[in-house]
Formats: C-alpha cells, sequence, structure tokens
C-alpha cells in the first residue's frame, strides 16, 4: 500500500468561523489553518460549534495514484471520527502527476466521489467539493458539482489569515519549509556532543545518589528554560550535554510533559526542545523531540507534531513515548484525551514566575 502523508490540525478555543458562501475565500483560508501551504494534497475541513460553521479539525492528505484511493480514503476517515463534526468540507489541491489531465471541469473526480460517499457514510453533511490549481493569488479554482469556477485572491490577506497573524501564528510557505526548523546541526558539533555524552554516561553508570541527580536536573532544565524567557538561544557543548542527560532521566521527562499545561512557560519550553533537536545527537534526540512533539499536538499543530515524533523515532526507534504519540496521531485522537500524560509532582521544580 502506498504511504500516504497526514497532518491533523486541531483549533483552539472551538475552531474558527468560516463562510461557505464563497469558495474562492474558503480554499484561501487553507493555508492559515492548515500551518502552511499545501499542494497536491487532500484537505478535510471539519465544521462543527454553534451554526456549524466553525472549522474545527483540519486534515491533509497527500494526493494518492488512482490505485491507492481507497487506502487514502480509508486513512483519511478516522483521523476526523474523535471530533465533533456535523460538516465536512472538501478541498483538492494540485494533481497526483500520475493521473492525466481530465477531459473537462478538475482533476481527481472519482477520488472525491469516494470520500463524499465515505463521508457520507458517517453521518456527516458534505456541501460542494472544490479544487484549486494550487494555493496562489490568481490561481484557478473549481467546484465539482456547479460549473463554478474563478481565481483565488491573495491568500496572506483573507480575513482568517489577518487574525491568525495578530494571534503570531505562523503559516510556513510549505510543509517542508516547516520541516526545516528541526534540520540539525552540522555533522562535527554533533559527533563532539556525542563523545561527550557517552564520557559522562560512563562517569554517571558508577553513581549511586540517584535523588541528587534528578533534583540536579531539574535545576539544568529550570536554568534553560528562564534562557529561553530572555531569547537567550545559544547553548555549548556541555549545556547541550546536560540538558540531554536531564531529559533522559524519567522524572524530568516526565515533568517537562506537564509544561504545556502551565500558560506563561509552554511556549519557552517548545523552543527549547526545538533548539535541542537540533543540537542533540542520536539517540538521546529523541527525548526533546518527544516532548516537542507532545507540546506541539496539545497545541493542535499537527503538522510539526509529526515532524517531531518522525526525528523522535528516526534517532531511537525503540522510543517508548515516540511510539505512543505517533499512534496517536495517525489514529487522529484529539489532544485532551492524551493530555495526562504529564507528571505535575514536581513541577515546582521547573517553575519558571510568569513576566
Amino acid at each position: 500500500m502506498e504511504s500516504v502523508t497526514t497532518t491533523t490540525k486541531i483549533l483552539p478555543g472551538g475552531g474558527v468561523g468560516v463562510s461557505l458562501s464563497d469558495p474562492a475565500q474558503l480554499i484561501a483560508a487553507v493555508p492559515p489553518l492548515l500551518g502552511f501551504r499545501p499542494a497536491d494534497s487532500i484537505v478535510l475541513l471539519g465544521l462543527g460549534g454553534p451554526g456549524g460553521s466553525r472549522v474545527g479539525p483540519v486534515v491533509r492528505g497527500g494526493l494518492p495514484t488512482a490505485e491507492h484511493e481507497n487506502e487514502a480514503v480509508q486513512t483519511l476517515l478516522p483521523l476526523l471520527l474523535d471530533h465533533h463534526v456535523g460538516t465536512v468540507v472538501i478541498v483538492l489541491i494540485g494533481r497526483n502527476p500520475a493521473h492525466p489531465p481530465p477531459s473537462s471541469g478538475p482533476p481527481h473526480r472519482q477520488l472525491v466521489d469516494r470520500l463524499r460517499e465515505a463521508l457520507a457514510g458517517v453521518g456527516w453533511q458534505v456541501p460542494y467539493p472544490l479544487w484549486a490549481q494550487e494555493i496562489r493569488k490568481g490561481a484557478r479554482w473549481a467546484a465539482y458539482d456547479d460549473g463554478q469556477c474563478g481565481v483565488l485572491p491573495d491568500d496572506t490577506s483573507t480575513v482568517t489569515a489577518t487574525a491568525f497573524t495578530a494571534a503570531g501564528q505562523v503559516t510556513f510557505g510549505s510543509r517542508e519549509e516547516l520541516a526545516r526548523l528541526l534540520v540539525p546541526d552540522d555533522a562535527p558539533a554533533l559527533a563532539r556532543r556525542a563523545k561527550l555524552l557517552t564520557a559522562a554516561t560512563d562517569v554517571l553508570s558508577s553513581f549511586t545518589d540517584d535523588e541528587l541527580l534528578v533534583r540536579e536536573g531539574f535545576e539544568v532544565v529550570r536554568v534553560a528554560l528562564n534562557r529561553m524567557r530572555r531569547r537567550e538561544l545559544s547553548f555549548s557543548d556541555n549545556q547541550v550535554v546536560g540538558l540531554a542527560l536531564a531529559l533522559s532521566q524519567t522524572p524530568i521527562r516526565d515533568t517537562c510533559l506537564a509544561l504545556p499545561l502551565v500558560e506563561h512557560t509552554c511556549l519557552d519550553a517548545e523552543r527549547l526542545w526545538l533548539e535541542l533537536v537540533r543540537r542533540t545527537p542520536a539517540p538521546e534526540r529523541a527525548e526533546p523531540a518527544a516532548l516537542l512533539c507532545y507540546s506541539a499536538y496539545q497545541r493542535g499543530e499537527g503538522a510539526l507534531a509529526g515532524l517531531a515524533v518522525d526525528n523522535a523515532r528516526e534517532a531511537n526507534p525503540g522510543h517508548t513515548l515516540a511510539a505512543l504519540l505517533s499512534t496517536c496521531l495517525s489514529r487522529g485522537v484529539h489532544p485532551d484525551r492524551i493530555r495526562g500524560l504529564g507528571k505535575t509532582d514536581h513541577l515546582d521544580a521547573l517553575w519558571v514566575p510568569a513576566p
């Protein structure tokens, strides 16, 4: 079966209101709703809330070849089942290069029919499916049912984009651009830190005071969180090693999982995990990558969460937490259902006062 890369974004605060009366504006709203500008994609906008016009989950998958359309539908549909959805809008972007151009109308009509049948079978309303050549100002769009067509407005100046920008949300130009956030440091730097980690681990293996190690590890993480608050993003090799050793201790890692629930610290913690993903060699890199995944997951940022968990599993294929998070993401589990993973017993050891 062809692998289908999926993304699920959960919008906070009950979702974002959209109008179904303007297809061009609806398509142009997809990049800020998803967090990046998708290409050659299926996008499903799950609508619910009062009046049924608030976008909750946004699900994206790559456009499959004809022989794998059923598998794609079966992969995407469950990602919406854990959410309160009454209506699903289908938006297709681009065309799988294996598909010849259609003789008339937008491409992938068979795929749209399969999606519509599966969604309606769950009991969801499925209004007009839409297609766009790409999501750019002036790009062509068309509806599958009634022949409506036109060109898209500037997706960076829609009401949705303006609201997300005002809230500090970044919309990336592509999924690849987002992935570049996780690109590691140069190989020599990682090799230096790997040697330091090996030496430090050998020393600590003979250390018998586990409680002291945990206390010191908490302090290392707390200091780093304070540095993030002050936007001090530079780390020496020894500081990276100290943080990697601290996060390898289960009580510290599990306490860090609770930081997404601390409003004034959650984004500082996520910045720290991102910095460490870039700076930490494998297999220790799996710990900050899993923490980054969980933090992004709790914010509903499925694209970043997916990239982070893939990073964690690449660094350490046997990482238990990463495997759990990967399963939850692949099944579209709502973030609230795994909010209890974090342990708060020692949260005061990481306490960073509110500004």
